[in-house]
Order: structure tokens, then C-alpha cells, then sequence
């Protein structure tokens, strides 16, 4: 047994930041020495593209790994999974002629996002940013179980196993939801024969069985859990109410993903050198402060928003502009960070080692990535005496290192930011680490120091092939 336990590893993948780090690149780059890959929270409010050749292919519920043809796809008891939009994914994924039969599994224990989760998400989620899939109603309802004697949360094996009782069941939860807001224009049996059709559909990736990702671990197989959303959106230790609705942090993956913790390998953690976030909430380092989280939020939803910012000016002139605001907009222009889908403008702020640092130590992170730090010789076109990095905060005057619990605390912090060598080369057609200019790895070595944290790979583009792993 123990020379099993050794030679099974179990690796947990997380974002550090806001999200968008980059982290399907990394896992990209891993996956070949697993065999199972592994969603532990969330549901289809997150996602990332996979481009292989000519394939290009959204995925928001399945697990990563559909390009490794004899690599198991497990969903585990931490999500929520919406049926509908699972089996779209799977029709899109099989029209790529990739299989996902006897290769993907499902939980019993996940719960099922259902039609009044989608219109409560619609009605109340608008004011905390939410994505409108129904996650936090769905979650909401895990932790309420029941109402007096009406059951809330409904999960795949439940549902399976007596699908008449808990189509009902399903059925008045809408109903209760149609009434309640007058919404007479609902059409409850549809959205519950349509619900039912998709649930029964997905049945044949159902797991009933809690030890399967246990016994497979135990017998060898190694496991790679990727982490949806990021760690400063965890539910818990987010800023409050700005957050998902699931446990983000890298202990999560154990708790959510049907394994035992005693398997556990490394944990990988992805940043980004500039950083974004989408939604309102606290955000330190942001350029330009409460002014672009307001503006970045009066634009969520625009269609082209990236060329509505193109028609007020150059990027390389807002740049030059003396005010943060502007800078922060030429640097969201240039670097892409608008929404896949929504267009939606991502807040944009300096890489903030006070958090990464606080992240790595609290997630027990072994190897940090780093993406996008090409992107950082976009600070030669500013007026800025080098390229910014976040080293500290001051709040109420105080010198602190660490982000406050308390979001109207956060809100008050002031970062203190250290300047370094602007990076004058095109960095982006470099292979080894070696040859990169010293500004590069001097940067990289003081954020090692300081995040107290091995820095084992950075993305000098957008490519594949555009991602240097760090010597040994």
C-alpha cells in the first residue's frame, strides 16, 4: 500500500489572483503525466478555451483533459452542474470527434442547477456581478437542504434514482419562485420537461460510487484537480459579497474532488504579471481606482466594447496620459482583458505581491506561474519611472502585509509600489530562460524572495510554445 500511495500523485492547480490567470496553459503543459483530471467547485460560471490545431473548443463543465483520448474526466461533489448546458458542451465536443462516452463521470452527490436557480439568478445576482447561472441560488440551497418540507437541493443520484418524485419536486420549487414574483408569463411546464429530459440524458455519466477516484488513486492512477474561479473569489475568504459561491483555496480539491488529502502531491499556483478582476469589490492595486471600477461596470454586457475604447482614443495615448485611469485603459486595450463571452472590460491593476505572497502561503503553493509578463514592456510607452509592482500597504497610515478581512478596510488600503528596470526587448520570441534580458530575471528572482515561493515557469506570449519553464 505504501509503495502505491508514493507513486500516485495528486495535484491541485489554482488561480492566485482574480481569475483569468492563464491556467488551462499551465495545466497544458502537466497533463501528460496524469490520468485523471478533476473539476472540485463550481459550475458553468467559469471557464477556458482549449486550441488544438484547428480545434478550438469552450469548456466551462468538463474537465480539461478531452484531448488525452484515455484520460477519465471526473466531476466531483463540490460542483454544480447544470444539464442543459452540460450536454451542449458535450454536443460541441463530439462534433470536434472527441469522446467523452466511458470517459466521463459525475458525482451523485453534485446538485443539479434548476429552472428557479436560473430566475432567482436572473431577478437578484445583477448587483454582485454574477454570471446568471444559477451557481449561488444552487449552492444557497445545498446549505438550506430544505424548507420546512419542501426539498431546495436536489442531487444527480437523488434525481436519478426516482426521477418522477423530484421532477415534482422540481416543478413546484419553480412554481413557488413563479409566484412569489408575479412572473406569470414563466412557462413551468416546459422549463421542468425540459430539465427532466436533460438530467436523464447525463445519467449514463453518473457515479454512484464514492470511492471510485479513491480506489483508482490508490491503485496508481494519478489525479490533477483544476481549480475553477480564483482564490481571492473563495466564498469564504473573498471580499464579501463580491465572490463565487464555492470554496476556491487548494485544500478545497480534497473536500470537493472525493479523494483523501493523503495522496496529495504539490499545489500549482497561476498569476498574472498585470493583473485584472471583473466585477465590483475591493481591488488594491487597480489603475485609476473606484473611477474604472465604476466605468468597467457600466460596461459589463456591451457587445465590442473593445472597439467602443478604440473609438475614444490610442492605446499608445492613453499610455502617455498622466492619470492612472487612462494608463489602466491602454493597458487593458493592448493586453486583450475583456470578457470571452460578454465583452466585458476586466478591471486592470499592478501585480501585487502583498496578496500573492499571502495566497502562496495560504494555499501551501509549490510552484508559482507567472503569465503575461511580456506584457509588462507596455510600461515603456507610460511616463512611469519603471515598471510598478505592489510591495506593501498602508492603512490609516500604518505599514501592513497582509489584505484586511473586513472589505470596507481593504477598500481603504493604499499599496506602496517599488519601480524596477523597464524591460526595453520584445521578450516574446525567447526559449530559454537563460537568455532573457536581466531586467526579466531580476524581477523574477525578487518576486521569488519576496512571495517566498519558487517561480518555475512565465508565459512571454499568448502561443503554446510562448511559455518558458524555469531551471530546476
Amino acid at each position: 500500500m505504501e509503495k502505491t500511495i508514493a507513486r500516485a500523485k495528486s495535484t491541485v492547480l489554482i488561480g492566485l489572483q482574480y481569475g483569468d490567470e492563464g491556467k488551462a496553459r499551465v495545466m497544458d503543459t502537466m497533463l501528460k503525466d496524469y490520468q485523471i483530471v478533476a473539476r472540485f467547485n463550481g459550475g458553468a460560471n467559469a471557464g477556458h478555451t482549449l486550441q488544438v490545431g484547428s480545434i478550438n473548443i469552450a469548456l466551462h463543465q468538463v474537465p480539461s483533459g478531452i484531448f488525452y483520448k484515455d484520460m477519465m474526466l471526473y466531476i466531483g461533489s463540490g460542483c454544480v452542474v447544470n444539464p442543459k448546458k452540460l450536454l451542449d458542451e458535450i454536443k460541441e465536443i463530439k462534433s470536434n470527434k472527441v469522446k467523452v462516452d466511458n470517459r466521463l463521470f459525475i458525482s451523485g452527490y453534485v446538485t443539479l442547477i434548476q429552472p428557479h436557480h436560473l430566475l432567482f439568478d436572473e431577478i437578484y445576482g445583477k448587483e454582485i456581478g454574477s454570471t446568471k447561472n444559477g451557481i449561488g441560488p444552487a449552492y444557497a440551497d445545498r446549505a438550506m437542504r430544505a424548507k420546512r418540507s419542501e426539498i431546495k437541493n436536489i442531487r444527480f443520484g437523488d434525481y436519478v434514482y426516482n426521477h418522477k418524485k423530484f421532477k415534482s419536486i422540481v416543478r413546484d420549487n419553480l412554481a413557488h419562485m413563479e409566484e412569489k414574483h408575479g412572473l406569470s408569463e414563466v412557462d413551468i411546464d416546459k422549463q421542468v420537461d425540459e430539465f427532466d429530459k436533460c438530467v436523464m440524458q447525463i445519467k449514463k455519466y453518473l457515479c454512484n460510487d464514492p470511492l471510485m477516484i479513491e480506489s483508482l488513486v490508490e491503485k496508481g492512477k494519478s489525479i490533477f484537480f483544476e481549480g475553477a474561479q480564483s482564490v481571492m473569489l473563495d466564498v469564504v475568504t473573498g471580499a464579501t459579497p463580491y465572490v463565487t459561491s464555492s470554496r476556491t483555496i487548494a485544500a478545497a480539491a480534497y473536500t470537493g474532488g472525493d479523494l483523501s488529502n493523503k495522496y496529495h502531491y504539490k499545489t500549482l499556483g497561476v498569476a498574472k504579471a498585470i493583473m485584472s478582476r471583473v466585477g465590483n469589490g475591493p481591488f488594491i492595486s487597480e489603475f485609476g481606482g473606484g473611477k474604472s471600477e465604476l466605468y468597467c461596470a457600466e460596461g459589463g454586457g456591451l457587445d465590442h466594447v473593445k472597439e467602443k475604447e478604440y473609438g475614444d482614443a490610442k492605446p499608445e495615448e492613453l499610455l502617455a496620459s498622466k492619470d492612472l485611469f487612462d494608463i489602466g485603459k491602454g493597458l487593458r486595450m493592448l493586453t486583450g482583458e475583456y470578457g470571452a463571452t460578454t465583452k466585458r472590460p476586466r478591471r486592470i491593476g499592478i501585480l501585487d505581491l502583498v496578496m500573492l505572497r499571502q495566497n502562496c502561503k495560504l494555499n501551501g503553493v509549490d510552484e508559482l506561474y507567472i503569465n503575461k509578463f511580456d506584457c509588462l514592456a507596455e510600461f515603456n510607452k507610460t511616463r512611469l519611472p519603471g515598471i510598478p509592482i505592489v510591495v506593501g500597504y498602508k492603512l490609516n497610515g500604518r505599514k501592513i502585509n497582509y489584505m484586511p478581512v473586513s472589505v470596507d478596510e481593504a477598500r481603504k488600503v493604499k499599496p506602496i509600489i517599488k519601480y524596477f528596470p523597464h524591460i526595453k526587448e520584445d521578450i516574446s520570441m525567447f526559449k530559454e530562460y537563460g537568455n532573457l534580458p536581466a531586467e526579466v530575471k531580476g524581477l523574477v528572482e525578487f518576486i521569488e524572495k519576496f512571495v517566498e515561493t519558487k517561480v518555475c515557469g512565465i508565459g512571454v506570449g499568448p502561443e503554446r510554445e510562448q511559455f518558458i519553464l524555469l531551471p530546476a
